[in-house]
């Protein structure tokens, strides 16, 4: 059974801890509009995540030093590892950043 900790008790913060953080479960614990990760297009886009949102930590964003989160835009998708995801679902990669981590997120564990 899986155990879910808000993201402030578990990410006590900074770039490396981050990059330790890649691969983890995490979900909304209320309904966000978050900003969509681009770097081909470089089109702004949003999108709206329910509560209970579940998606994989990906690497932190290269020049920001914030979250990039991939959540499966279909529900029922696989979330065992981000390999997995980015390969057999249909995905999105939002920008968090790391007040809006703290505040918002549960990580599991």
């Amino acid at each position: 059974m899986a155990i879910w900790k808000r993201a402030s008790s578990v990410f006590l913060g900074g770039t490396e801890q981050m990059k330790q953080l890649k691969g983890r479960k995490v979900k909304t614990r209320m309904a966000l509009r978050m900003p969509v990760y681009d770097p081909i297009q470089n089109k702004v886009e949003s999108l709206d995540l329910a509560a209970g949102t579940v998606g994989l930590v990906a690497n932190p964003h290269p020049t920001l030093f914030q979250f990039l989160i991939a959540v499966p835009t279909k529900p029922g998708a696989n979330l065992t590892t981000l390999d997995s995801l980015m390969r057999n679902a249909d995905v999105k990669v939002v920008i968090v950043n790391e007040p809006t981590f703290k505040q918002q997120f549960d990580i599991e564990t």
